[in-house]
């Protein structure tokens, strides 16, 4: 069967890449050539791809954009709706759904090697340090680690009961429009104030899993909020101190907008050398404790929090002394056990 090749034309140095022609067409294996000659064409299945080892510092459209030109050049054409890119600080990968032929998936990884040897992949695409991984599915176990936002929850599952660290909000209605700037306020506040914890919104009192309706657009407009809520926080909060992860719910039932559970974790803060009070950006204090929140607190509450900070902070530090006074008796002891036993001798 002959195959027809199509002529691409590309400009080094931008970030597009134009086929002029159809992309070549793939060979029938043995057996089918009956198709080819009622001029039949064999439907592709569409398969998942993950893109691993992305660059983080790019943003999601220009990932996606250099991501699809990416795979115009391996001959895998996409549409950008079927590029689903997830971001973090520090590393970012993609699920692209594709239409191709199981022939042409299975040379991906030559074609891969042949461009990068040729120098056709955008270097900007690939983190820092890494090479680009590029499979079917979610790619293998070894890999699963980086891939922080796989998880996922079903309707109706159980979380569990609310603790100290942990807080539940159902968020139905206009939850992310209205209430969710001032919970953000107030329970990161306390969890800075405390030993951390996480908020998760789409779940029930309860510990049932609900799920709130997120698009990419809420996703957006989420993060953004919280970044520049706690910008406005004293001492400053750094972004490394927070996670805002959308997790996605799965359920029976039909959505226009995809269900999700918003979590919003605050990691344990670092030992300071002096006990540090967060604020929010309107200059409000919370703290956390038994499940519950107190504040805004009062000038005469910030001053007990102070009291019992440093009251706890001096009784750690005399335990410290008082062991390394211990020790330092042990070793003395020690050291006159050892010393040598002075002799004097008599020449005659």
């Amino acid at each position: 069967m002959a195959t027809r090749k199509g002529s691409a034309q590309t400009r080094f140095g931008e970030s597009t890449v134009e086929f002029q022609d159809k992309q070549p067409l793939p060979e029938l294996p043995p057996g089918e050539c009956l198709l080819e000659d009622l001029d039949l064409e064999v439907v592709p299945d569409t398969h998942t791809l993950y893109v691993g080892h992305l660059n983080p510092q790019f943003s999601v459209p220009v990932l996606a954009c250099l991501l699809r030109d990416t795979l115009e050049r391996l001959e895998l054409p996409v549409s950008r709706e079927h590029i689903q890119v997830v971001r973090r600080p520090r590393n970012a990968y993609a699920l692209v759904r594709v239409a191709a032929h199981k022939a042409t998936l299975a040379s991906l990884h030559w074609r891969l090697q042949m461009a990068l040897e040729e120098q056709l992949i955008f270097k900007e695409l690939t983190a820092r340090g890494k090479e680009l991984v590029l499979s079917e599915g979610w790619g293998p176990v070894s890999r699963r680690e980086e891939i922080l936002g796989q998880e996922q929850l079903f309707q109706g599952a159980f979380l569990g009961s609310e603790t100290r660290n942990l807080e539940f909000k159902r968020g139905s209605g206009e939850y992310l429009n209205l209430a969710f700037k001032h919970h953000v306020r107030r329970y990161v506040c306390a969890f800075l104030n405390s030993e951390g914890g996480s908020l998760l919104v789409g779940v029930e009192d309860s510990g049932l899993v609900q799920g709130i309706r997120c698009s990419h657009h809420d996703e957006d407009r989420a993060r953004l909020l919280v970044d520049s809520l706690l910008q406005g926080f004293k001492p400053q909060v750094f972004p490394d101190a927070y996670t805002l992860t959308f997790i996605p719910v799965i359920t029976t039932s039909s959505t226009s907008v995809p269900l999700k559970v918003l979590r919003l974790t605050v990691h344990t803060p670092k030992a300071q050398s002096e006990p540090q009070l967060y604020e929010t950006d309107q200059g409000e204090v919370f703290l956390r404790r038994e499940g519950s929140i107190q504040g805004p607190l009062s000038v005469s509450a910030i001053q007990e929090w102070c009291r019992q900070k440093w009251t706890a902070e001096l009784g750690k530090l005399e335990e410290k002394v008082k062991l390394l006074t211990e020790e330092k008796e042990r070793l003395q002891q020690q050291l006159q056990q050892y010393q040598p036993v002075s002799c004097t001798c008599c020449v005659l």
